[in-house]
């Protein structure tokens, strides 16, 4: 147990406070999309302490694992996304291109790239689409901004904002890794853990505060 007090796994420490945060506050959300975040967290956190004790690794290495891993993220946070767009035309188009690339990632995974290797093609075009999915929730905050309304005090405005520094640090990542990591880039790979690292705590950070808000909201309306 020693080991996840070492600073390398500090992150797994804000996904657990996340997780944590999430559990006391759900009685308070008044959505199912972050309802489904108690779950999605239980399986981040349980996936993380099995990666941190070399738990269940296929063929020697955990690269399968993490398309797995990426591929979950990608349908949770695509689901959380566009369910929170009240326009049904778009939540409509952007659900099939969800789903689309979704089967693109099932087809890179098994007959592109291979199951024994990391599906970057797919991986990229989830991340570049999730960008896009965020960059569009901001588009339609910036037309409904109201300025007597805090921006600090809704949920969805942290969510979204620790998700596109989340994706844009993935995004990064993932498109170096082919060419560096392959090449066993020792500078790469201390980089890209320190960036992963922080990505990972910004945004667990601001998915705590996040459910918090609701407990604040909750609060000035009694």
């Amino acid at each position: 147990m020693g080991l996840l007090f070492t600073i390398k796994y500090a992150y797994f420490w804000f996904e657990a406070l996340a997780l944590i945060a999430c559990a006391l506050c759900i009685p308070k959300f008044n959505s199912m999309r972050y309802r489904a975040f108690l779950l999605y967290l239980t399986i981040i956190v349980t996936y993380e302490l099995a990666s941190i004790f070399n738990w269940g690794f296929t063929n020697g290495n955990n690269l399968f694992d993490v398309c797995i891993e990426v591929s979950f993220e990608f349908v949770f946070f695509s689901y959380f996304i566009i369910s929170g767009n009240a326009n049904v035309p778009q939540r409509r188009l952007f659900t099939l291109i969800s789903a689309a690339i979704f089967v693109f990632t099932v087809i890179d995974i098994y007959w592109i790239q291979g199951v024994n290797k990391l599906c970057t093609y797919a991986i990229l075009l989830q991340y570049l689409w999730l960008i896009v999915l965020v960059c569009q929730f901001f588009f339609r905050k910036m037309q409904q901004f109201q300025s007597d309304v805090s921006l600090a005090r809704q949920p969805d405005f942290w969510a979204h904002t620790g998700l596109l520094f989340y994706f844009l640090c993935q995004f990064l990542f993932f498109a170096a890794f082919t060419t560096m990591a392959y090449k066993k880039i020792h500078h790469f790979s201390l980089l890209s853990n320190v960036i992963l690292g922080v990505s990972i705590v910004i945004l667990y950070s601001c998915l705590a505060v996040s459910f918090l808000c609701f407990r604040r909201t909750t609060k000035l309306l009694s």
